[in-house]
């Protein structure tokens, strides 16, 4: 396995045939655009929304009669151009993989903390399973991190000081933004 490039048409192959490796070639390329079309339709509507919060500037929010996010969608093209383009595209995944999963690490810590500390606020969406579901995505999370930290260090300990600066970030904007309003 360590040196097959596509590990899973290799198995295709053996379970299935010589038709395995096609079958299993065309699914991945049908669950890539599939992704690729999701990540477009994410990518250009997070700056419109961080826009309208005056986070990033406000050509960002524009949208064109169609309701396509235009400003944004050609500014997130061009960043992940530039990223493409800057050879380091492997460093930016296995940032990002980390950050996210310590995201998400978080958002389920915190669904036990409001879950105990504001029993009575009202849940219009149920986590279902919980404690159980949310408690396995946890540790999963957890195990996921801790790999990462262990075997990556390099790009780990970049994603921790992104995640721990985002939130004084974010403290300052929203101090600068309460004062932009409250000047004369």
């Amino acid at each position: 396995m360590a040196d097959d490039p596509f590990v899973a048409a290799t198995a295709g192959r053996a379970l299935f045939g010589e038709r395995g490796d096609q079958v299993l070639h065309v699914l991945m390329i049908l669950a890539m655009l599939s992704s690729v079309n999701a990540l477009i339709l994410m990518a250009s509507r997070v700056p419109v929304a961080m826009s309208r919060d005056r986070l990033v500037p406000h050509i960002l929010s524009d949208v064109n009669t169609g309701g396509t996010p235009a400003p944004a969608l050609f500014a997130s093209a061009a960043v992940a151009l530039a990223f493409l383009f800057s050879g380091k595209v492997d460093d930016l995944l296995a940032l990002l993989s980390f950050f996210f999963v310590a995201s998400y690490t978080l958002s389920f810590i915190s669904v036990f903390v409001l879950r105990r500390t504001e029993p009575d606020t009202a849940r219009p969406f149920r986590a279902w399973g919980h404690p159980w579901t949310t408690g396995l995505a946890l540790a999963i999370s957890v195990a996921f991190l801790a790999g990462s930290i262990r075997t990556d260090w390099a790009n780990s300990w970049k994603s921790l000081v992104v995640l721990v600066a985002s939130y004084p970030a974010y403290a300052v904007i929203q101090y600068m933004q309460r004062n932009s309003r409250t000047a004369p």
